[in-house]
């Protein structure tokens, strides 16, 4: 089950680390830097899996381990917000 929730998120990161690195946005790259915290210019599987962890655990809102849908929504929620926010101050 950990494997399976742990491939999600990693899905998840795949995702969305291509819509921050966009060259027209103003913090490109730093999603990239972010991940790859010793700084080599590669993102190592181990770099890769602590960034999907720390988003499991963010996403994990009562602690239990799992992600159950309602957490999920929440998740997508926040992650939308920001974004909405982002591109408001954006402008």
């Amino acid at each position: 089950m950990k494997r399976s929730l742990v491939a999600i998120c990693s899905v998840l990161l795949l995702t969305a680390l291509p819509v921050h690195a966009d060259e027209g946005r103003p913090h490109k790259g730093k999603m990239f830097e972010r991940h790859d915290t010793n700084g080599d210019g590669v993102i190592s599987k181990s770099e890769f899996l602590a960034h999907a962890e720390e988003r499991f655990s963010k996403m994990d809102a009562d602690g239990n381990g799992e992600i159950s849908k309602e957490e999920a929504k929440e998740a997508h929620k926040k992650r939308k917000k920001k974004f909405e926010e982002w591109k408001k101050n954006k402008d």
